[in-house]
């Protein structure tokens, strides 16, 4: 009996930071280089076991509209799988269409084996490893203060990245859902290399218990990528 209460407890204990719960939609509005571009979507979609890990599905999408999407039209669906206790990526499955640009993979990371699959193909990685995608909620369960110079590495298809990241504190940010107090996020290269289109990427975090992504900026070779939280809906 006492067994199976620490058993309980110990999973109380593990769940009690996740600050966000199935069901949970961040809607977005997107400029590009100041102009309304198109809309983006963060969704919680459910609990689902994946290689034998218990995770929350979440789901990114962003759709081009207006001249954009004559021009440049975007329809990107990325699916992704976090351990509902670490938060870390175990599944991540993605869906690009931009421009005349279009590709599907399915990455899976093994953590505990210090391993990632794709294509039938074996990549050591360090425990831990973030995609991309998954630092919208990674970071969303951590107490942000003092974290600046906190290294890590992420893998987007074959490639890992060593990163360090900055912190600065006690930002004011508006956007279309409200106004919040935040921290800003910027994650870089270790080595000091540029990123691919010398695209960099900061996350806007708000400082209440939901710890909300309100804003997330990417800049590339070709300008600035601008999500503003629009609407959440619980």
């Amino acid at each position: 009996m006492k067994f199976f209460f620490s058993i309980f407890f110990i999973s109380l204990l593990w769940g009690i930071n996740i600050p966000f719960q199935v069901g949970e939609t961040l809607n977005y509005k997107a400029t590009f280089s100041g102009i309304d571009a198109a809309t983006g979507r963060l969704q919680v979609l459910g609990k689902e076991t994946i290689n034998d890990v218990s995770t929350y599905h979440v789901r990114f999408q962003a759709n081009s509209h207006g001249i954009t999407n004559l021009l440049f039209p975007i329809q990107d669906e990325i699916d992704f799988w976090l351990d509902d206790k670490s938060l870390f990526p175990v599944r991540v499955k993605k869906n690009i269409n931009e421009g005349n640009y279009h590709k599907k993979s399915v990455l899976d990371l093994l953590q505990d084996q210090g391993m990632a699959i794709i294509k039938k193909d074996t990549i050591p990685i360090a425990t831990g490893t973030q995609s991309p995608y998954s630092l919208f909620y990674y970071f969303r369960n951590k107490d942000l203060t003092g974290m600046g110079s906190h290294t890590f590495q992420t893998m987007d298809g074959r490639k890992k990245t060593n990163l360090i990241l900055s912190v600065v504190e006690n930002l004011n940010v508006s956007v279309p859902a409200g106004d919040f107090l935040c921290t800003k996020i910027t994650p870089m290269r270790i080595d000091q290399k540029k990123f691919k289109n010398e695209a960099t990427m900061s996350i806007w975090f708000s400082n209440d218990e939901h710890r909300y992504p309100v804003q997330i900026w990417l800049k590339m070779k070709f300008g600035a990528f601008v999500l503003k939280l629009d609407e959440i809906i619980n």
